[in-house]
């Protein structure tokens, strides 16, 4: 964040950052100064240069729930010549990235971990990561404001229905997108792949700004979800904290926002026109990559499987040893999950017992 948007949200939750984390405090302070200072610099050299740009094609999105093989797709389409993603440089720093990406990538990573602290997956500066992280940073509205305040909760900016939030603060997150799109596109020049989980809800309103966009759904066994998911929170996000999060409403966070999620998604599903809409599971994409990515590129209609496949192909074969973590469920848990994520076991043909 800048200056101006991490004074918003510790003003929004009232300053209530335990005394535990005034490090990270501290660290975003430091930041936020440097952000401000670097994001001027970048409005009076390039400001002029992309302001306006329009994405040259409608993007594409995948959604999914948290740990469904979201990021395992993003990075899979990324080599294709045809698209671009956000970099994990450019979503961590949206407010100078234009200015600062030919020079500091180097930097940024010899301070940056080479792997996730979830699951191992490796990142680095040009590395495809989700556009949650700089929309959040620009427009302070993401359910990633919950991660910072998991007590406080943010008062309603971090909800996932787009409806509920304010109007104000539903156009700062449009202006926001827009906003990354404009330098995306000068900085790339490409059509977009973005990915985000929230996306996942977010149907009606990304058809509003991108009508013809496409869409990928991507979906998962529910228990594996879940068990990823209490991970994702304790591996992950709890480095992000500013609040020490409570294990049971972490619990109930975790069911709540998938059961709403996917309520949003059939609620809207229907705005997406036809044939721009490819459902996938993960583990066919893990057992059979390339009858899947085919599908995908059949279904919406998108040029040069062919010669994608011939990228992709050694991406896999490069990936042939990792590891995925696994988790073995408590009785408890697999009733739980079974009776509030029912109707997603059935509606994706998962066996719930």
């Amino acid at each position: 964040m800048d200056l101006k948007t991490l004074w918003r949200i510790l003003w929004r939750n009232r300053f209530q950052v335990e005394l535990r984390y005034w490090d990270r405090l501290l660290y975003l302070f430091v930041m936020a100064v440097t952000n401000s200072i670097l994001a001027g610099f970048e409005r009076r050299c390039n400001g002029r240069k992309f302001k306006g740009m329009k994405a040259v094609a409608p993007p594409v999105f995948i959604i999914g729930c948290w740990r469904s093989g979201t990021t395992h797709l993003h990075n899979l389409l990324s080599c294709d010549e045809n698209f671009t993603t956000p970099t994990y440089y450019q979503v961590m720093f949206p407010h100078h990235f234009v200015y600062t990406q030919s020079w500091a990538m180097a930097i940024f990573n010899c301070f940056s971990p080479d792997k996730r602290p979830m699951d191992n997956v490796a990142i680095g500066a040009k590395a495809p990561h989700e556009d949650e992280f700089a929309l959040a940073a620009l427009s302070t509205v993401s359910p990633y404001m919950q991660v910072l305040f998991p007590f406080t909760g943010d008062n309603g900016f971090a909800a996932l229905d787009p409806c509920s939030l304010e109007k104000a603060a539903l156009e700062k997150w449009k202006a926001a997108f827009l906003y990354f799109v404009e330098k995306l596109t000068f900085s790339k020049g490409k059509r977009i792949v973005f990915k985000s989980p929230p996306h996942l809800g977010r149907v009606r309103l990304l058809l509003e700004l991108f009508p013809d966009a496409k869409f990928i759904h991507i979906h998962r066994n529910p228990y594996e979800v879940y068990l990823s998911m209490k991970h994702l929170w304790r591996r992950g996000f709890g480095f992000s904290h500013l609040q020490t999060p409570d294990p049971e409403a972490v619990d109930e966070i975790i069911l709540s926002w998938y059961t709403e999620l996917y309520s949003l998604f059939e609620r809207d599903r229907g705005l997406i026109p036809a044939g721009n809409l490819c459902e996938i599971r993960y583990e066919e994409l893990v057992s059979h990559p390339r009858d899947t990515l085919a599908n995908i590129y059949s279904s919406l209609s998108l040029p040069g499987f062919e010669k994608f496949w011939d990228r992709a192909a050694p991406y896999l074969e490069s990936q042939k040893n990792y590891r995925k973590n696994t988790y073995t469920p408590d009785p408890a848990a697999v009733d739980k999950v079974r009776r509030r994520w029912g109707p997603t076991f059935a509606r994706y043909g998962y066996e719930p017992n």
